[in-house]
């Protein structure tokens, strides 16, 4: 096997592994989902029908749906599929598990098409029909019905008063089948008696109505008035005498007496306010002096605020820095390999720019790997390699840096920047070893198959174990690659061998990088960053000293 250049600076990253716990039925899952990639559906699906049983999850069902569908079993993969597209993202669910999720849509679409239907029409009808197909009676039979292809099917059917008819058939992949049904009558068997449609009556006429005889207008009666007696006539009322009103003498006027006049009162005299007697000064001993008032205060300025911090030309740092590579990147580039911290430090000189910094450094770091097994892309099971490292690398670059402050005594301020620079592994070696599937039986060749790529073991030689000769093997220019075989540096071709891959000298890129620095005092800083970087996710700690 031969691992792509590109791949090397994200498998030479490893300094803790912490190894998820892993829920039940997530090894039969691997084992089946590995088995199914490599075509073995024989042995993937009672592997993942066994890990579905445990727990469901997306990416191990469709698998299992795929397998169903290379055997035939479309029913069984139609339903799974639906299953899971219906499905929504669920806590736990990985990146897998959603592009099953996605996957699981198209295919049910796809599948539907190449699923066979049957239809079964009775040229009568037939009073208390039943249709069975294989001993399950249908409903609905005029209505399409769908089977898996290639199987037989029985097609029996029976009603009332009919002998019972069956037939074989079996439907191809797209297959649309429609079968006409005549039943014969049982000898001496009476026929339903056919039922006329109601007769249809004529409507009825209108019975034609004579119009209202019309009377001749009566004539009016001459009525008399009624008459009216001549009114009475009173005699005139005599006038009654009245008296006139009685007049009341004149009240005399009452007399009042004239208001009586107040002396005007005289105007008080008040005395002008008397002022508060001055403070008199005070001698040294505190005695106010003879003569003498106390002085106004004098009114003190208000001190100004402290203006923005000196900037300092020149400072010297040091601090933690490492790199954090995800086993995503991992699969960017084949399958297997496992998350790596590769710890380090470095030792900084910066100037200031006005409100930039460029920064200059020299950096450690030990590119230490544990056995992991990795295969790239597109290549069988068989490409599997147990790949570990002891690298150890200086690192020299540069960075430009933006303070933003965060507040006027620049106490916090916000940084940004970007990096470039070339590393160098002095120390330490990349080995390379074949690998086998650690749960095979030695010397039973047809239980290499397969499986979790994390069981795989180093090979002890060529087909060693027994049996092992397709992972284990001098067929392919790694035909070397057992225990102690060291890989060459990627300047150095051996005869007849290809271009070694263990890096000598390699660029690094760090962008975008982001920090937050604190300064509580004058000459002495404390920094904070994280970035993107070409060998993994970047942090660092660190302190300065103004010089």
């Amino acid at each position: 096997m031969r691992l792509p250049i590109a791949s090397l600076v994200g498998i030479l990253a490893v300094l803790f592994v912490h190894p998820a716990l892993a829920a039940p039925g997530d090894k039969e899952a691997n084992q089946g989902i590995n088995a199914a990639k490599g075509g073995f559906c024989k042995r993937a699906i009672p592997l993942l029908e066994s890990a579905e049983s445990q727990r469901h999850r997306p990416s191990s069902a469709v698998p299992l749906a795929d397998c169903y569908v290379k055997g035939g079993d479309l029913l069984k993969a139609s339903e799974i599929y639906h299953t899971v597209a219906s499905e929504k993202k669920e806590p736990g669910y990985n990146a897998r598990d959603v592009a099953a999720i996605t996957s699981a849509k198209k295919k049910a679409a796809q599948l539907e098409a190449r699923i066979p239907t049957l239809v079964v029409t009775p040229v009568e009808p037939y009073e208390g029909l039943v249709v069975e197909v294989n001993g399950e009676e249908i409903s609905d039979p005029s209505s399409p019905h769908p089977f898996d292809p290639g199987v037989q099917l029985v097609i029996v059917a029976r009603a009332d008063g009919y002998e019972q008819s069956s037939q074989k058939i079996a439907l191809k992949e797209k297959q649309r089948r429609e079968i006409k049904l005549r039943l014969k009558p049982k000898p001496g068997a009476k026929k339903p008696p056919a039922t006329k449609p109601p007769e249809k009556k004529p409507p009825e006429k209108p019975v034609a109505t004579k119009p209202p005889e019309k009377k001749p207008p009566q004539k009016p009666v001459a009525t008399k008035p009624p008459a009216t007696k001549p009114p009475v006539k009173k005699p005139p009322q005599k006038p009654v005498a009245t008296k006139p009103p009685a007049t009341k003498p004149p009240q005399k006027p009452v007399a009042t007496k004239p208001p009586v006049k107040k002396p005007p009162q005289k105007p008080v005299a008040t005395k002008p306010p008397t002022e508060p007697p001055r403070r008199a000064e005070t001698t040294p001993g505190g005695a106010p002096g003879p003569g003498q008032t106390a002085k106004p205060p004098v009114e003190m300025p208000e001190p100004t605020p402290p203006g923005p911090r000196k900037q300092r030309k020149v400072w010297l740092g040091a601090g933690f820095r490492g790199f954090y590579v995800p086993q995503i990147m991992f699969k960017l580039l084949g399958e297997g390999g496992r998350d790596v911290l590769v710890p380090g430090g470095e030792l900084a000189l910066s100037t200031r720019l006005g409100t930039f910094d460029l920064v200059f450094s020299v950096a450690y770091a030990r590119f230490w790997m544990q056995d992991t097994p990795f295969k790239p892309k597109g290549h069988p099971d068989t490409d599997y390699e147990i790949v570990a490292s002891d690298l150890q690398a200086l690192q020299a670059d540069a960075r430009l840096v933006w303070n933003i402050p965060l507040d006027r005594n620049e106490l916090f301020a916000f940084r940004l920047g970007a990096g470039l620079g070339v590393g160098w592994t002095f120390m330490g070696d990349l080995y390379r070893t074949q690998a086998y599937p650690a749960d095979a039986v030695p010397g039973d060749q047809s239980t290499f198959v397969p499986g979790d790529p994390s069981r795989y073991v180093k090979c002890r030689g060529p087909n060693n174990p027994a049996g092992s000769f397709r992972y284990c093997n001098q067929l392919d220019y790694d035909a070397d690659h057992y225990p102690g075989y060291v890989e060459p540096s990627w300047f150095t071709r051996p005869k007849g061998r290809p271009q070694g891959l263990r890096p000598l000298v390699y660029p690094w890129l760090v962008l975008p990088e982001i920090g937050l620095s604190f300064r509580p005092w004058d000459r002495f800083a404390l920094d904070l960053r994280a970035g993107a970087s070409a060998t993994g996710v970047l942090g660092g700690f660190g302190m300065r000293i103004a010089l």
